[in-house]
């Protein structure tokens, strides 16, 4: 199993290659992908925008997820609206800030601490990381990138 230093290592990674593909997103931050680029129903077919403004809110359910799971409160967060990308780069940095000092009392016994979805906090915190990662290529995939 993954240390807690560990995942957050992983979670900084994922965020900091999600904010790397928010960034390069530009002037097509509203642009769907095409069927021809593989775009299908659902997640497939969403913009960058509407991928960011999911996985910015997704990072606020992880973490109040997490700490639930471990007796304290989660972080308050308001769903994002990010009209360009410079607003999601905001956004995620405003909801990183909140989710790290809440996660930097994480500790390796929590990390056992059992999840209804993900099994245990340890396995929710790998997805967490996977999922910026997800998302981050969907995004550059999304602007043509």
């Amino acid at each position: 199993m993954p240390t807690p230093d560990e995942l957050r290592a992983a979670i900084a990674k994922g965020r900091a290659d999600f904010k790397a593909a928010i960034e390069a997103a530009g002037d097509n931050w509203e642009r769907k992908p095409s069927p021809a680029e593989g775009a299908g129903e659902g997640e497939a077919s969403w913009s960058a925008r509407e991928a960011a403004e999911h996985t910015i809110d997704a990072e606020a359910w992880f973490v109040t997820e997490a700490c639930q799971a471990c007796g304290y409160p989660g972080i308050d967060a308001v769903k994002p609206s990010c009209s360009s990308a410079a607003d999601a780069v905001q956004a995620l940095d405003d909801i990183s800030a909140k989710a790290d000092g809440r996660l930097k009392y994480i500790t390796e016994k929590d990390l056992e601490m059992a999840h209804e979805q993900m099994k245990t906090v340890a396995g929710l915190l790998d997805y967490n990381a996977q999922h910026l990662q997800e998302h981050a290529a969907q995004i550059r995939a999304a602007a043509g990138a």
